[in-house]
């Protein structure tokens, strides 16, 4: 149910903005995930052994990509489809695969809660203005330059 890809180090394994029909769950080596916004890339993370990316292909019809994942070292992956996750039931591997997925689903949301509440908590960093006074950087501009937005 979940054949086997491999990719050399180097290799793009998704683009972002690239149609999302299948996640990857990462049996050996390493991967990155990168997020562009105005000509910038960020990393956004890395994607370890027994990690699933690219998982909101398994839940959202016609979803896109939301970062670029290349591999960072030469990697083993299992491909995961829709059709897995509907079958779920009758297999109990898929039911473990499941809850681990929520698992790390419940680690990166929390990632990007304390990220923003750091952002939110910053002390502004203080720049000149013409006339020298210190101006504060607002809460949408630090979660702009931590997430590549505006």
């Amino acid at each position: 149910m979940a054949p086997p890809v491999s990719f050399k180090a180097g290799a793009k394994v998704f683009g972002q903005g690239d149609s999302a029909d299948v996640a990857l769950l990462l049996i050996e080596g390493e991967l990155c995930a990168t997020v562009e916004a105005d000509g910038i890339s960020r990393n956004v993370g890395k994607v370890g052994k027994g990690e699933v990316v690219g998982e909101q292909a398994l839940f959202v019809a016609h979803g896109r990509r939301t970062a670029t994942v290349t591999a960072t070292q030469a990697s083993l992956c299992l491909i995961l489809t829709p059709k897995v996750v509907d079958h779920a039931f009758e297999n109990v591997a898929i039911v473990a695969l499941e809850k681990h997925l929520l698992g790390s689903q419940a680690r990166r949301i929390r990632n990007t809660n304390l990220t923003i509440q750091q952002a939110w908590k910053g002390e502004a960093s203080p720049s000149n203005s013409d006339d020298g006074a210190k101006k504060k950087t607002s809460l949408v501009q630090r979660l702009g330059s931590l997430f590549g937005g505006r």
